[in-house]
């Protein structure tokens, strides 16, 4: 209504106008801020499960990092391997915890957290070496199966504020990593706490003071409401870009479930925020959550992108969370799982284990420094790439080749130095798989770009390796831009 007309009105109807208008305003309002995700799966599939901001992203950091730390044995389950006498090959945790604190009984997994401190624990540095390390999404594990939250909780007196290091660890850890514009990680792996140690030793069980540490034995309900009020917290405190589940989301009921991930997404829609939750083997349906597949993946490129989470440490101590003398991968283990991932249309996930005074070793340190001297220096066959018609190939030379594709340009990433002069016959380099016809390739260097010469036929080409200077990385990349 023109505003001269408007000020001729009676009074009465300026008002009645006004209050009109004020109630379609105020209910268009409701309308757009109600929520729209329902905690059904036919609403939550409307989701976009799989963002492109981590199909760009690529590579990631998380670590295991809580009271698991301290004992710093055999693995991150160590309480419930503490209290196993019938597995032989848990049976030595079990033996040296009562030789090295005594019997169960006067020393339980409770008593390591004052030794918890985490004194040397600085975000900034954490967040600093994961940019330093290539990775542009980052975080930590929120709680693991032992029960202790690393997050000022309401739901839980068992928590990194109350006790241990006395600080808001996940809250400290995202914000030092979104000051470096690094989306966010927070992992949940307490489906599996109820019932973790089962039947309940009985000097734990006779103190009710522990059962929000242990989970049992609480009453189901009660432990479930509790396990969906951590899940709802660490969304409402942290807003994490992407929520990592593991194995155990299956155990519990799909009530609890759909009414997490409904929270999580419309708290995600509020914000206007692209957000991931991933799960392994059927902990969601399909078309709610993305997939991961734990160190491993799948053998050829899927159609939905995927994540893969690895641990930095292998052999007779492999572990996720720190343990004394922890054999670790090297750089190019790390680089090579990195590009086959890549290749088939994952992204990947290294985690790290920092002692329990908060500090990340030394040999832990200098991996993630190679592993980011690769990336920024050949990252963009990695970075925003998307998958070439096949992962790759091995040639007649027994060359390993993976491939990526972005914009004009597909890369050939080789797992090994040719060698100078070397000619390859890469097949899959063919007019069936190219979109167009090739008409330059480049040897990728730390210093300088290498032309390279190659001889073009329908069923692929033949690269003539460059006289250049050896490469003193161990993956290279030949860049092919097409017509």
């Amino acid at each position: 209504m023109p505003f001269n007309i408007l000020s001729k009105l009676p009074m009465y109807l300026k008002v009645s106008l006004f209050l009109l208008f004020g109630f379609f305003s105020v209910n268009s309002a409701n309308s757009q801020t109600k929520e729209p995700y329902k905690a059904d799966w036919e609403s939550l599939s409307k989701h976009q499960e799989v963002p492109e901001w981590i199909r760009d992203a690529k590579f990631g950091i998380y670590v295991h990092w809580g009271v698991y730390s301290v004992p710093a044995y055999n693995n991150e389950h160590y309480y419930s391997h503490m209290h196993n006498t019938a597995d032989y090959a848990k049976l030595g945790t079990h033996r040296r915890h009562e030789a090295v604190y005594g019997p169960l009984s006067e020393f339980g997994y409770h008593d390591f957290i004052p030794r918890f401190k985490g004194e040397n624990f600085d975000a900034r540095q954490w967040a600093e070496l994961f940019v330093k390390g290539g990775a542009r999404f980052a975080g930590m594990v929120a709680e693991h199966h032992d029960g202790f939250a690393m997050w000022d909780s309401k739901w839980t007196p068992f928590d990194a504020k109350e006790m241990g290091p006395q600080r808001d660890i996940v809250k400290e850890l995202s914000q030092a990593l979104r000051a470096k514009d690094v989306k966010f990680v927070a992992s949940l792996h307490h489906s599996l706490n109820y019932g973790y140690v089962d039947p309940k030793p009985k000097w734990e069980a006779s103190d009710p003071k522990y059962d929000k540490l242990y989970g049992t034995p609480m009453p189901r309900d009660e432990w479930l409401d509790m396990w969906l009020g951590k899940s709802n917290e660490v969304v409402d405190k942290f807003m994490p870009d992407l929520m990592y589940f593991d194995y155990w989301l299956k155990e519990i009921p799909d009530k609890y479930v759909k009414d997490y991930v409904a929270h999580y997404l419309n708290a995600a829609e509020e914000k206007d925020k692209d957000v991931i939750i991933t799960y392994k083997e059927e902990g969601l349906p399909e078309d709610v959550g993305m997939k991961d597949f734990e160190i491993d993946g799948p053998e050829k490129i899927l159609d939905k992108s995927w994540l893969s989470d690895m641990p930095i440490g292998t052999g007779a101590s492999y572990s996720w969370g720190y343990v004394d003398a922890m054999k670790i991968h090297g750089p190019e283990y790390i680089i090579e799982h990195l590009i086959d991932v890549v290749s088939k249309n994952g992204q990947l996930m290294l985690n790290l284990s920092p002692k329990a005074d908060g500090t990340i070793p030394q040999n832990q340190k200098d991996v993630v420094h190679r592993v980011g001297r690769w990336l920024w220096s050949f990252g963009e066959s990695i970075y925003e790439t998307r998958p070439y018609a096949v992962h790759g190939e091995t040639t007649e030379n027994e060359y390993e080749v993976r491939y990526t594709q972005k914009g004009d340009y597909v890369y050939a990433i080789f797992m090994d130095w040719p060698g100078e002069n070397t000619k390859i016959n890469l097949e899959e380099l063919n007019e069936n798989n190219l979109d167009a016809p090739l008409k330059d390739v480049k040897l990728l260097g730390l210093e300088e770009i290498h032309d390279a010469s190659f001889e073009q036929a329908s069923k692929g080409i033949t690269l003539t390796v460059p006289d250049a200077r050896l490469p003193d990385e161990h993956a290279v990349v030949f860049r092919f831009e097409t017509e």
